[in-house]
């Protein structure tokens, strides 16, 4: 509550300042700073390949922001990875093992995964405007016949390769990447808001590259060709702390198929 302010008896003051207050008070009283609204967090868990060929771990908390949260959201448990010993569920496979992807067998040479909590008032009071947390259930055969076969689980940030000759008056070519999000229907792509917490996943390779979780075409992780405009330098140095087994940006290798955003693939498939 703010109380109003009166001059004090015998004190002089001056008659052109609001409520009498003496010319030297706005000078001795410092301005009240802006207050700074502190970013969400969460905690992020990250198996990596070293140089040595060892397997290493760790946890770490960063920002809960887009930038973070696209590295490592992209599958749900349970998600079939092809791999050249054979399908093998996201929640057990490890760095250093052979993927089965469209440039032939790749190592993986990182996993990352956190874990999605259930919609809260809490939460969107603390970020408002956020968009809550969505898994997506793939039905089998949504795209063709074992495609996927079978329902497969996505993460809020996965992107699956679409095939259309309308993408190339958009991208300069037939296929991309969109937003798993953009086929939600309802019917064969639902979207389900977590009653409890889950956990999930995101794969990593030298450059992008598609790999198949139960059938379907997933990309893996890549920042994108932007990404060092999209943040600044101390948040930039943070995020490649999640990624020991690269120096830079760079290091992400190429990225050879573009991608769509949601309001893109919305009005391919409205033409």
């Amino acid at each position: 509550m703010v109380y109003p302010r009166h001059p004090v008896a015998g004190l002089a003051t001056d008659p052109t300042r609001p409520g009498g207050r003496p010319s030297w008070a706005s000078r001795s009283e410092p301005k009240p700073k802006p207050r700074r609204s502190m970013p969400l967090t969460r905690r992020y868990e990250v198996n990596y390949l070293a140089s040595n060929g060892n397997i290493d771990e760790f946890q770490r908390v960063a920002p809960a922001t887009p930038l973070f949260e696209d590295a490592f959201s992209a599958l749900g448990r349970g998600a079939l990875i092809s791999t050249v010993d054979g399908p093998t569920a996201v929640e057990d496979i490890l760095p250093g093992a052979l993927v089965e992807t469209a440039n032939g067998p790749q190592p993986l040479l990182w996993i990352g995964s956190m874990t999605v909590f259930p919609d809260s008032g809490e939460l969107a009071s603390l970020s408002p405007g956020r968009e809550p947390q969505r898994l997506l259930r793939v039905s089998a055969d949504s795209f063709g016949l074992s495609r996927p076969g079978p329902d497969l689980m996505l993460g809020p940030r996965a992107r699956l390769l679409y095939r259309s000759g309308a993408c190339y008056q958009i991208v300069g070519t037939e296929e991309a990447f969109a937003p798993a999000r953009a086929f939600a229907d309802g019917v064969s792509v639902t979207e389900i808001a977590p009653v409890s917490p889950q956990k999930v996943w995101q794969l990593c390779f030298d450059g992008q590259q598609t790999f198949n979780a139960n059938g379907l075409e997933v990309e893996s992780y890549h920042p994108g060709l932007q990404a060092e405009a999209l943040h600044d330098r101390e948040m930039g140095a943070l995020f490649l702390t999640l990624f020991p087994h690269i120096d830079r940006l760079e290091d992400f290798g190429p990225m050879d198929i573009p991608r769509l955003t949601a309001f893109e693939v919305e009005n391919l498939q409205a033409a």
